[in-house]
């Protein structure tokens, strides 16, 4: 799907469902004790299974042979970002309390709640491969890097190696991991695991983006009124990133439909997971929903443009 009609209805598609999560909240059917269980049900449940199923079904041991420039682009983008990032962030003079989350919000994507879905609707089953790469390097990123940036502006201590190894050791991260290495091994999912897996990974894309409405809910549109921070945050979201993963791919010769899907996913909207670390941590987790429900809504229009000019 390349064409600039595709990428608006796949877009309107996504727009629909986010605004089911929105209704929901406003009309008292969604509330905010019932964000526990979506994120536990998707994080523990759903995401895992929709990685062990398109690994096996999208993934071939070839592609994953010949991996190593597919996951060295995205590994060597985030690392360009968070330095553009600390730059952006030193030269605005960000107060300390916003820094880890305003540093996050401009080089790291929602590559997985958003970057699947819009993906999935963009590409197809094809392009699986290719956003399991981009997403393991990003969480990589998040929880090694960002997450202790975070930390540091609430005026906690560092994370230790220990406990950023248990936040890397999520459950979609060690499943992704898992399955590779089964593939390798040439083990092959029985019908049954292969039926339950598809069902509950199928869940993926509604409970997300519903999740995602009901958060713009919560931060309340009203309330959507962005600084010069904010703005900052968007261009580097939907302009700078997707131009220093196109150099990247420019690089490394990397091309076709793996170059479109890392530069929709370095074109996502603020990461959820910096959010929920910001309120866990006591940095200022508002500043981040408003990046995260501003950048969202920019992402609807950012990507037709960002596939009208380089799909």
């Amino acid at each position: 799907m390349n064409s600039l009609a595709d990428s608006v209805s796949a877009v309107v598609l996504i727009l629909m469902l986010i605004a089911v999560g929105y209704i929901m909240g406003r009309i008292g059917l969604m509330k905010k004790e019932h964000k526990s269980f979506v994120i536990k049900l998707l994080v523990n449940i759903s995401v895992p299974c929709m990685c062990i199923h398109n690994v096996f079904t999208d993934f071939s041991v070839e592609l994953i042979k010949s991996a190593g420039a597919l996951l060295l682009t995205p590994m060597l983008f985030n690392i360009a970002m968070i330095l553009i990032a600390l730059a952006a962030a030193k030269a605005m003079k960000i107060s300390h309390r916003r820094f880890g989350g305003f540093v996050v919000m401009c080089a790291m994507s929602n590559s997985l709640f958003v970057g699947y879905p819009v993906c999935t609707e963009l590409f197809g089953a094809e392009g699986t491969p290719y956003v399991m790469c981009f997403y393991m390097m990003n969480t990589f990123f998040f929880w090694a890097i960002g997450a202790t940036m975070i930390y540091m502006s609430a005026g906690e201590s560092r994370l230790s190696i220990k406990e950023i190894g248990k936040k890397l050791a999520s459950p979609p991260l060690i499943s992704l991991l898992a399955a590779v290495a089964l593939l390798l091994m040439g083990f092959k999912l029985p019908s049954l695991l292969e039926s339950f897996t598809k069902y509950m990974g199928n869940t993926v894309t509604p409970l997300a983006l519903i999740y995602i409405g009901f958060l713009i809910y919560e931060t309340g549109l009203k309330n959507l009124k962005p600084d010069a921070g904010i703005w900052v945050v968007s261009g580097m979201r939907f302009i700078i990133s997707p131009l220093i993963m196109l150099l990247m791919c420019r690089i490394f010769n990397i091309g076709g439909m793996a170059q479109s899907v890392f530069m929709i996913e370095a074109a996502m909207p603020v990461m959820t997971q910096s959010v929920v670390v910001s309120a866990y941590a006591g940095a200022d987790e508002k500043y981040n929903a408003l990046g995260m429900g501003f950048t969202s809504i920019l992402c609807l229009i950012a990507v037709p443009v960002l596939m009208l000019i380089f799909g």
